[in-house]
C-alpha cells in the first residue's frame, strides 16, 4: 500500500499543531518500548584474550538472567554474563504478537532433523524449533504463560535421587522471585523481581469455555489438585513483556561487578587436564577470544546450547565425539533425553454465530493507537487466551497427561492471526487453503491440545566439530515403542470435541473443519486413523524442550549433573537451566526453568561461603 502525499484538507493553527503533536507522539510511543538503557551497557567491545572473571555465565535467558542477578550480590565477585543474542527488540515487547519472532533475528532459527514418525505433511517436512537467541532467551520470545507445575513433577525427581528438588522444598525458590498483581494467592510470592499478571480475555467466551469443561466434570485446576481448568498467570506487566532480563538484569545493571557481553557465542569451555574448567573460547563481532574464570563457569544456554557447548569440549557421549573428532575429557550422556511438549494445531471450527465482539479493520487500527499510547488493549495481552485446561487420557490416572488451549479468530482472518500462525506452524498450502476458505465469511474457534507426559525420548548432537555449527536435533515425537504418544493425543482430540458438543457451546453452532492432508486422504476425516495420521503429519513442537543434561545421583548412568548442578567428575563447572529437568513437567516450562537458576545461583553461594568457611 502507498501513501501519497497529495492531500486537499490543509491543517493550519493550533489544529496543525495537535496534528504533529499525535504523530510525534506515537513515533516517541514506540521507541520506549524495549529501551536499551533498560539493561546492562554491552561490555564486549572491552573484552580482551585472558580477562578473567570470577564466574562466567554462559546464555542470558530464563535461568541466565537470574544466576547473573544473584551472583553479582556479592560485590566482591566479578561477573561475566555472555549472551549469543542481542538486546531485545521494541516488537518483542508487544505480547499479542509473540509468534512473529519465529525466524527472526532473536530466534536461533533451528529446525527438526527429518523423522519418520512426525512432521511428514509440513512444508519441506520441517518442524521449525525456536529457541531465543537475545538477552532474556526464550522469555523474550515465547507466549509469557506462567504455570509452575504439579507437585508430583518435583517430587518425582526427588524420588529419583535428587535431594532437595521436592515440591516443598523448592517452593522457597518459587516465591523468592515471583512478584503477582491482580489477584491475591498465599502461594505465591509478591515483591519479588519477576511480575506476573493476572488476566481474563474474552469473557463472554471464556466463560463459554468455562461452563463447557463443567459440563464434562472438570473443576478448578490446583498444585494439588492438577487435573482441570485455570488462568494461567502472565509474564506481562503495564501491557508489555515481562522477560527474565528485564526482570533480573535490569535491577542489577548498575552493579559495577557484572559485566554483561551481548553478540558473545561461547562455542566451547577450557578443560584442563585435571577436569578443572578454566575459561571460555567465545566468537565476539568477529573476534575469537579466550576468557579465564577463577571460580566456576555456568552454561545456562538452554537445552540445545548448553548440551552443544559440552561436547564441543569433549564432555559427551565418547562415540559421537570421536565420531566428529573431538578429544574425549569425559564420557557422559550429555544430549540424550530430550523431552519436549508437542502441539497439534489441526482441530478447527467454523461457529455460525460470532465467537467475539464485533470488529472492523478502523477498530484494529485503533487497537494499534491505543497500545502505542496507552499500553493497553488487545495487544496488550497474549494472543493465545490463558485459560487452559489439564487433562488426563487415562481415567485412572490422577495427573494430567494433556493440556489443552484454544483461540477465537475473526472472519476473513481480519488481523492477520490465522496468517501468522499458519507461518508459525509451517502449514502446507492444502491445509491452508482449507482453513482460508471456512474462515472466509464466519469466524473460526481453535484447539491445540498439547502432549505433556511424552514417552517419546530424542537426543541433541553435534553437526560437525565446528563449534560454531548448528547441532542436530533429533526429538523422535511418536517414536514410543507401545504408541502410548499418539493413542493420548487421540484421546485429547476426543475430548476437544466434546467440549464442542456441550450445551455451553451450543449458540455458537460449531462446525468442525478436516484439513486436506494429502499424506492422509486414503482415511476417512474424523476416524482414529485420520487423527493419528494427521499427528504424525501436522503436529509440532510447544517450544519446551529439556532434559538433554539431566540431573541424576551418581548412581545414575544416564546423569550428566548431579543434584547441586555440578558435571559429574568435573570441576569448575555446572549447568543450569531447562536441560537438567530429569523429566518434563507437565505444564509450561519457562516459571520452572527461572527456579532452577535461583536455586542453583542459591547453592553456588552456599558452597563458595562453605568454601571460604573452610579456609
Amino acid at each position: 500500500m502507498e501513501f501519497g502525499t497529495d492531500c486537499s484538507a490543509r491543517w493550519d493553527g493550533s489544529a496543525s499543531h495537535i496534528f504533529s503533536t499525535v504523530i510525534n507522539t506515537l513515533f516517541a510511543s514506540q521507541c520506549l518500548l524495549s529501551p536499551l538503557n533498560l539493561y546492562p551497557s554491552d561490555y564486549g567491545p572491552h573484552l580482551k584474550d585472558g580477562d578473567e572473571f570470577d564466574f562466567i555465565v554462559v546464555g542470558a535467558g530464563s535461568a541466565g538472567s537470574i544466576v547473573a542477578n544473584r551472583l553479582s550480590e556479592n560485590a566482591k565477585w566479578k561477573i561475566l554474563l555472555l549472551e549469543a543474542g542481542g538486546y531485545p527488540s521494541p516488537a518483542s515487547d508487544i505480547p499479542a504478537t509473540f509468534f512473529d519472532r519465529i525466524k527472526t533475528e532473536e530466534d536461533w532459527g533451528y529446525d527438526i532433523e527429518p523423522m519418520e514418525t512426525a512432521c511428514l505433511g509440513l512444508r519441506n517436512q520441517t518442524c521449525y524449533y525456536p529457541r531465543g537467541k537475545v538477552l532474556g532467551g526464550s522469555s523474550s520470545i515465547n507466549g509469557m504463560f506462567y504455570i509452575r507445575g504439579h507437585r508430583w513433577d518435583f517430587d518425582s525427581w526427588a524420588a529419583d535421587g535428587n535431594t532437595g528438588w521436592d515440591y516443598d522444598s523448592i517452593l522457597t525458590y518459587y516465591k523468592r522471585f515471583e512478584d503477582l498483581h491482580g489477584i491475591e494467592h498465599d502461594t505465591y510470592g509478591k515483591g519479588g523481581d519477576l511480575k506476573m499478571s493476572h488476566y481474563i480475555s474474552e469473557p463472554s467466551l471464556r466463560q463459554s469455555m468455562i461452563n463447557a469443561y463443567q459440563e464434562l466434570g472438570y473443576g478448578d485446576y490446583s498444585i494439588e489438585k492438577p487435573i482441570g481448568y485455570t488462568n494461567t498467570y502472565l509474564t506481562i506487566s503495564e501491557g508489555t513483556r515481562f522477560s527474565s532480563a528485564k526482570a533480573f538484569l535490569s535491577k542489577a545493571r548498575e552493579r559495577k561487578n557484572l559485566y554483561v557481553a551481548v553478540n558473545a557465542q561461547v562455542g566451547k569451555v577450557v578443560v584442563e587436564r585435571n577436569s578443572m574448567v578454566t575459561g571460555v573460547e567465545v566468537r565476539l563481532n568477529g573476534r575469537n577470544l579466550k576468557l579465564k574464570v577463577g571460580k566456576e563457569v555456568i552454561l545456562s544456554a538452554g537445552s540445545v546450547n548448553s548440551p552443544q557447548i559440552l561436547m564441543n569440549s569433549g564432555i559427551g557421549p565418547e562415540d559421537h565425539l570421536r565420531e566428529m573428532g573431538i578429544k574425549v575429557t569425559n564420557n557422559l550422556k550429555v544430549g540424550k533425553n530430550l523431552q519436549d511438549h508437542i502441539y497439534f494445531n489441526g482441530l478447527s471450527y467454523s461457529t455460525l454465530e460470532d465467537l467475539l465482539p464485533p470488529k472492523t479493520a478502523d477498530d484494529i487500527i485503533d487497537d494499534f493507537y491505543q497500545y502505542l499510547r496507552h499500553r493497553t488493549g488487545p495487544l496488550s495481552q497474549t494472543s493465545v487466551p490463558n485459560t487452559v485446561s489439564f487433562i488426563a487420557t487415562d481415567d485412572n490416572s490422577k495427573y494430567p497427561t494433556a493440556e489443552i488451549y484454544y483461540l477465537a479468530l475473526y472472519k476473513n482472518d481480519l488481523n492477520g492471526g490465522l496468517q501468522v500462525l499458519q507461518r508459525a506452524f509451517n502449514l502446507p498450502d492444502e491445509a491452508i487453503e482449507v482453513q482460508n476458505k471456512n474462515n472466509k465469511n464466519m469466524d473460526t474457534l481453535m484447539f491445540f491440545p498439547s502432549l505433556i507426559d511424552p514417552k517419546s525420548v530424542g537426543q541433541i548432537l553435534l553437526r560437525s566439530s565446528d563449534p560454531y555449527d548448528k547441532p542436530k536435533i533429533f526429538t523422535n515425537y511418536f517414536s514410543d515403542e507401545k504408541g502410548e504418544d499418539l493413542q493420548n493425543f487421540l484421546q485429547a482430540i476426543r475430548f476437544c470435541q466434546n467440549v464442542t458438543y456441550t450445551k455451553a457451546l451450543a449458540s455458537y453452532k460449531p462446525q468442525a473443519i478436516y484439513l486436506d492432508l494429502p499424506n492422509c486422504r486414503q482415511f476417512e476425516p474424523n476416524s482414529d486413523d485420520y487423527w493419528k495420521c494427521a499427528f504424525q503429519n501436522i503436529a509440532t513442537s510447544i517450544y519446551h524442550p529439556v532434559g538433554t543434561c539431566k540431573m541424576g545421583p551418581k548412581s545414575d548412568p544416564d546423569a550428566v549433573v548431579n543434584p547441586r548442578l555440578q558435571v559429574h567428575g568435573m570441576q569448575g563447572i555446572r549447568v543450569i537451566d531447562a536441560s537438567i529437568m530429569p523429566k518434563i513437567i507437565s505444564c509450561n516450562t519457562n516459571g520452572a526453568t527461572v527456579m532452577i537458576g535461583e536455586k542453583g545461583a542459591a547453592m553456588i553461594k552456599e558452597d563458595w561461603d562453605k568454601n571460604r568457611e573452610e579456609l
